[in-house]
């Protein structure tokens, strides 16, 4: 029943307020209050003995939490001031005091939409079975790892409070995006920061859910950490989750190499959580960390003064880079231009001389303008003739038609050296400016006095901490002190839910390399925190979505009437906002980026970021190569050509570090491949396995000749190219096509525009006779068969004939006893059959052959065997075993045996080598 009023009166003993229930009227007098109890009784009472406290509003259909515990008993809040009274239709609570512990939340009233969308995820789960996620072998039970992570999201969305309206979960489905109130907090970086940085700071800060793009080399982890350092200052709790663990144990490794490793707790799946506990130690602070209060306030205000000078330096140092690289792309320009229309200095001295007023960038662009406008051979107009004259002083007209080809060209030259001078000179002015305004040392200063009061945050914290212990069974149950300790929590997407109590939300939750997750694991993540910041990149790698899982979704989209926002197949999380949000998010482009060589980074720059970002590195190396492989050789999703090449020129060029050398290719199986061949400390791997990686060198395998929609993914050579600090080397079959609009074809232009071709582009250094079998060599290969028409057998085997008849065994005087016969039956090789199976037996009787036999001449004896393996034939399964079958009954007769592949090379050093070890001559 709701009161109009209610009233504290002063005990006489303990002199204390206390809470009336039984008062039913109020009537303020003269002197105080009379007061009237239920009982009839009425008293008069001084003001000073009287807390009288009338009803202001009432909000009904309410959601009560205290302690972030849902009160479960009382719907209905009444607000009386500085006390709120919870009820229900049948009883009341005594007054509770407001202040931050009770949050008052209304119900949500539809829910139908929250419905549809968590049942479209449910039945995308169920119907499809999979959904792929990285889960450690133990934890699986024996079951599909695919299979226990759909019944561990499953079970989480089962769990999901569709009334809850405290959660980003809530805003997501509703596609509300409310203010955060701001704190009067000074924003610190201690980590340090740039324009683009600390802008996305301030804004995460202030929105409920915001976005933050971050394009390879740009800082994300950096930017990360410092909203991590401003949530502690607040008082408030943040998660950090990712797809994989690799991502989030690099900010717990960057937090522990500053000395803050104690604010980190790494939960997630059970592996993670056990190593947590088992290694857990005492908390403590550095007691350097410690500063007083009067100057932690200075630091404050001095964090404000330099923020404000140092708003205008990050502008200047960002403009001086874009010049930089204005000017990088100008004198490429120039030299292209020198290249095409070149110019005779004698030519160029007598013009520069015509003109008797300076040219400058301006004057020269119009003239430029004018030139493109007038026959220069045929008589200028009288306004024209005034042009030249009086805007650019060239009295002598009759040079005009005199220089009438060289006159267009010398304008092209002069151009583009008064535009690259105009740019050096704007670079120096900036370059000045910075020195003079002392960037470099209040930047440091910003840094360092940040770091001051993050520290001296810390130690008050941490101090005054209670010790508590806790263990991997009990956390959860003390998760409030638990928190305390360790405010920021790090998890997979996958096992945040599972990591902390039922119903716990965070202040905020981050996302990284979001553009990989997946809607479904996202909507879980976020009915665990109030705020949500999403950080990755829409040009990288995206989530991948089984065929099963595709078709199911496609279904249910329509049967839910799903939105196209919330799309599993089409959209990661990063997407899904954008689509939901549109303009209505804030989302902020960290555009400063610090990793790659700036010619390699300008190609993603100018290809998938539109010219927006900001190269802060230099290099004057010459970062790109192009290894064109003699044939394409490409099969079953690998090609050994390209394999081979890739080994070789590692081991040719890196072998002092085979470390900084990383292989990426578009296949799994080329990959895996790769690996076993390279030499040690040399990495392999998918590009989608690199996302998020980088190494000095990158080497890019494009396995097919043909660009194809797989291989040309925008995503996926962004990506790619992107992995490279210092050099970026293409491997590549010479025939591949080249379409325009394709990204290899203008990855592989834009490597040819900007470096010298004829140093750039190199033929591969590996050969096979083989090569004439593919149709790179096409015509060689029918020439080579209309000369060698008395040799019978496969194309492969005609070449071996030759090479074994007119290379080897003539021209090398070791083999001079050797011969060779061709199709030799096994049955003429085996005298004894007791060591073979049934099988072996029948297989040798069934007129099996081997391609070549070399025998000694003088007594007839066996030496080696060759068999020439046609790729697509012996991929064959059934023909693998019969070759299996050759291979042990020749081993058990002590016959060596050579097997060449149509897609190996070296196969005149390899029969050499082999047939030296036969007869004993190495």
């Amino acid at each position: 029943m709701k009161h109009p009023f209610i009233v504290y009166l002063k005990n006489k003993t303990s002199l204390k307020f206390e809470y009336k229930r039984d008062v039913s009227t109020v009537v303020r007098t003269d002197n105080g209050y009379r007061i009237t109890f239920n009982n009839g009784k009425s008293y008069n009472y001084g003001t000073d003995k009287v807390k009288y406290y009338p009803l202001i509003a009432t909000r009904e259909d309410v959601r009560i939490y205290e302690n972030g515990k849902l009160n479960n008993i009382y719907n209905i809040v009444d607000n009386y001031g500085r006390y709120l009274v919870f009820r229900n239709e049948e009883s009341c609570s005594y007054p509770v005091e407001k202040n931050a512990d009770v949050e008052i939340c209304d119900i949500r009233k539809n829910i139908e939409q929250a419905e549809s969308v968590i049942n479209y995820f449910k039945y995308i789960l169920k119907r499809a079975g999979e959904v792929s996620f990285d889960i450690p072998a133990e934890e699986t039970d024996n079951k599909n790892p695919n299979q226990i992570s759909s019944e561990i999201l499953l079970k989480a969305l089962e769990c999901i409070d569709l009334l809850e309206s405290r959660s980003v979960l809530s805003n997501y489905i509703d596609g509300t995006n409310p203010p955060v109130s701001s704190s009067d907090e000074i924003l610190i970086y201690p980590f340090g920061c740039n324009e683009s940085q600390k802008l996305a700071v301030e804004t995460t800060l202030r929105n409920s859910i915001s976005i933050v793009e971050g394009p390879p080399g740009t800082g994300k982890t950096q930017t990360i950490l410092n909203i991590i350092a401003n949530l502690i200052v607040q008082n408030k709790t943040v998660a950090i989750v990712s797809n994989n663990n690799s991502a989030v144990f690099n900010v717990r490794e960057k937090l522990e190499k500053f000395g803050y490793g104690m604010v980190v707790a790494s939960l997630g799946n059970n592996e993670n959580k056990a190593s947590f506990f088992d290694n857990i130690e005492e908390q403590t602070v550095n007691p350097n960390f410690k500063i007083s209060k009067e100057r932690l306030k200075k630091a404050k205000n001095e964090i404000l003064e330099l923020n404000s000078i140092l708003t205008t330096c990050f502008q200047y140092r960002n403009k001086l880079a874009t010049l930089k690289t204005e000017l990088s792309d100008g004198e490429i320009e120039f030299s292209h231009i020198k290249a095409e229309q070149p110019l005779n200095p004698n030519i160029k001295s007598v013009l520069d001389k015509k003109f008797y007023r300076n040219l400058n960038f301006g004057k020269t662009l119009k003239l430029k303008h004018l030139l493109s406008f007038i026959d220069l051979k045929n008589k200028l107009s009288f306004i024209n003739k005034l042009r030249f004259v009086l805007q650019y002083g060239l009295l002598d007209l009759n040079s005009i038609s005199h220089y009438s080809e060289e006159l267009p060209v010398y304008v092209n030259h002069k151009f583009y050296e008064l535009y690259i001078a105009k740019i050096e000179h704007e670079i120096l002015d900036l370059e000045n400016w910075l020195a003079s305004n002392n960037e470099e040392a209040n930047l440091k200063c910003f840094i360092e006095t940040s770091k001051e009061v993050f520290n001296g945050v810390l130690f008050e914290k941490y101090s005054h901490l209670e010790k508590s212990t806790f263990n991997v069974d009990d956390y959860r149950k003390q998760f409030d002190d638990f928190i305390k300790c360790y405010p920021v929590i790090l998890s997979s997407t996958l096992s945040l839910h599972t990591s902390i109590p039922k119903g716990y939300l965070f202040d905020y939750l981050i996302i990284d390399e979001s553009s990989q997750v997946d809607i479904i694991k996202s909507a879980v993540c976020f009915s665990c925190c109030r705020n949500v910041v999403i950080v990755g990149d829409s040009m990288q790698l995206t989530h991948i979505v089984d065929k099963q899982s595709k078709e199911v979704a496609e279904l249910l989209q329509t049967e839910y009437n799903i939105s196209p926002a919330y799309d599993y197949v089409k959209h990661n999380i990063l997407n899904s906002l954008k689509s939901l949000y549109g303009n209505k998010i804030k989302s902020v482009l960290l555009k400063e980026h610090y990793r790659c060589h700036p010619t390699i980074i300008g190609f993603c720059n100018k290809k998938y970021y539109n010219n927006n970002l900001v190269v802060m590195t230099d290099g004057s190396n010459h970062p790109f190569r192009i290894i064109e492989t003699n044939i394409s050789g490409e099969r079953d999703n690998y090609s050994q050509r390209q394999i081979d090449e890739t080994d070789l020129y590692i081991r040719q060029n890196y072998s002092e570090d085979y470390t900084k050398v990383g292989v990426i290719a578009p296949y799994r199986k080329h990959a895996d491949m790769l690996q076993k061949q390279l030499p040690d400390g040399a990495e392999a791997d998918t590009i989608h396995k690199y996302q998020g990686r980088e190494k000095d060198v990158i080497i890019f395998n494009t396995v097919r000749n043909k660009i194809g929609e797989f291989i040309d993914n925008p995503n996926l050579i962004n990506v790619a190219v992107s992995r490279a600090v210092k050099e970026f080397i293409v491997i590549k079959p010479v025939s591949m096509e080249l379409p325009h609009g394709t990204n290899i074809g203008d990855m592989i232009r834009y490597i040819c525009y900007n470096t010298d071709p004829n140093e750039t582009v190199v033929k591969g250094s590996i050969c096979s006779v083989f090569d004439l079998l593919y149709k790179e060599y096409n015509k060689t290969f029918l020439s080579f068969l209309s000369s060698n028409k008395n040799v019978k057998g496969s194309a492969a085997e005609i070449i071996i004939h030759k090479l074994l008849s007119e290379k080897i065994l003539l021209n090398n005087i070791q083999f001079s006893s050797v011969d060779m016969v061709r199709e030799y039956r096994l049955r003429d090789l085996v005298r004894n059959f007791e060591p073979f199976s049934e099988d072996e037996i029948q297989f040798i009787r069934n007129s099996s052959r081997i391609d070549f036999l070399l025998y000694n001449k003088i007594d007839k004896t066996p030496v080696l065997a060759i068999e020439v393996d046609g790729v697509s034939f012996h991929d064959n399964e059934l023909q693998q075993e019969r070759d299996y079958k050759k291979n042990h009954i020749l081993e058990i007769i002590g016959l060596p045996l050579l097997r060449l592949s149509t897609d190996g090379h070296n196969e005149e050093t390899r029969i050499i080598e082999c047939l030296n070890a036969a007869m004993g001559l190495c």
